[in-house]
């Protein structure tokens, strides 16, 4: 892996001009898989990763995934690991890891493979994409556009920039470090974006790094999806042990319990804290209180006493109260100022792009990500030819999205990009694995 003191070095790098150069931006589970898979078909590959590999995994690391490892790995990815590191032992099928587990057992041992490893760039930062000689409104949907180069500006830690250059270009790059605002309407709070830099969007560590910020404290805490689930089930816990540490816990909805379940839910983890988290919401349990149609109007922290004054907004109705933590488990969204200058069509609900959400809302009659498939490989496709958008952040809003998904994006986008409907590296080496 190459960081700062190779930075123009690599980018610069010349190659044989029969090779198609890809450019993946992310080096998360996603984007792993896309480099090796691409590196296998001969491709010259590069992975822009502005933090370290499974940067968005890791700051949510101390938690389990809901999916058991059969679900979070490639056979590609399993067959080279063990042909390279007769060592690495490869987990149960049904094994529940964390964060932190799972990318030590196999994101990063992925990285360090001899394929992968000089294509990876990590604390290296994408920061726009255009194409050279052109502009966004010039040739508009026409595969005219692939005779000029993808242009990447990259950006290192230090603040030094240079281009790349790039035929097909993928952003795998995830959502998780782009939350949404906890104002109602989805724009900010009144005072939200001054006290952005004190407001937790993220799982907090409540049994390990972050305890000692939130036990014997008041924290108000928005959200009603999983994260907030998380983030309710600890500081039930944490109250356990430390009885003058509380939480408020406000929805904005009117349901009486916050986490809708999932009937017959496959997967016992999502299923068992969905009732820990609706149990909190329909239970009297000590320290916790549940506040249901409530919007946050104004958010102000003071920097004298290290609290926050938060005016709740309820039918119209405005309460003011201080609290010492604000967690904002209210979601996250895809950052698309990084393609701003591509044509990319989007979908104007969920951000993502429009072919995919289009399918996916078709498909919304079940709340289960375990029962959507695939829905295509049509569905990736752009009006900017060669762009995709995949992983985490093809769904943009829409939180259903498993590993598994990305991982059959990956099949579904090369046969695009090779003209080959039947090409599946995945299916053929699962294959010779069993011969």
């Amino acid at each position: 892996m190459h960081t700062h003191a190779c930075f123009h070095l690599l980018l610069e790098r010349r190659i044989e001009m029969s090779k198609e150069k890809i450019a993946i931006i992310g080096a998360g589970p996603v984007g792993l898989e896309i480099a090796l898979y691409a590196l296998q078909l001969g491709y010259d590959v590069n992975v822009f990763e502005q933090g370290e590999v499974g940067a968005n995994i890791l700051r949510w690391g101390h938690v389990s995934l809901f999916s058991p490892w059969e679900m979070n790995h490639t056979p590609l990815g399993v067959r080279l690991l063990k042909e390279i590191h007769p060592g690495w032992h490869e987990p149960s099928a049904d094994a529940i890891q964390t964060g932190i587990e799972y990318v030590r057992t196999y994101l990063q041992p992925l990285a360090q493979l001899p394929q992968l490893r000089d294509s990876l760039h990590t604390n290296i930062k994408v920061v726009s994409i255009g194409r050279s000689r052109i502009m966004k409104g010039d040739l508009i949907g026409d595969i005219k556009r692939t005779s000029f180069p993808f242009k990447l500006l990259a950006r290192d830690h230090e603040g030094r920039e240079t281009y790349a250059s790039a035929d097909i270009v993928i952003d795998a790059s995830g959502v998780y470090h782009n939350p949404n605002w906890l104002g109602g309407g989805g724009i900010p709070a009144l005072g939200e974006a001054a006290s952005q830099p004190y407001i937790d969007y993220h799982l907090c560590d409540l049994y390990g790094k972050d305890r000692a910020r939130f036990a014997g404290k008041k924290t108000l805490l928005i959200g009603a999806g999983y994260s907030a689930a998380t983030t309710v089930s600890d500081f039930r816990n944490l109250i356990r042990e430390e009885p003058d540490t509380s939480l408020i816990w406000v929805i904005r909805d009117d349901r009486k319990a916050p986490i809708p379940a999932i009937e017959d839910d496959p997967l016992p983890n999502r299923k068992k804290l969905t009732g820990h988290a609706n149990s909190v919401a329909t239970g009297n349990i000590s320290g916790i209180e549940y506040r249901n149609n409530i919007t946050v109007a104004a958010v102000a922290y003071d920097a004298s006493n290290d609290r926050f004054t938060v005016q709740l907004d309820r039918n119209g109705q405005t309460e003011e109260i201080i609290v010492d933590r604000v967690i904002a488990n209210v979601g996250y969204g895809p950052d698309n100022s990084l393609y701003r200058e591509l044509q990319v069509h989007e979908c104007y609900a969920s951000r993502g792009p429009m072919k995919l959400s289009a399918a996916l809302l078709g498909a919304s009659g079940s709340t289960d990500c375990l029962t959507q498939g695939s829905m295509g490989a049509e569905t990736l496709r752009n009006p900017e030819p060669n762009f995709y958008l995949m992983g985490n952040k093809s769904y943009g809003r829409n939180p259903t999205f498993l590993m598994r998904t990305g991982f059959s994006q990956i099949v579904e986008v090369f046969s695009l990009i090779a003209g080959n409907e039947k090409l599946n590296l995945f299916e053929s080496k699962e294959r010779a694995a069993a011969q």
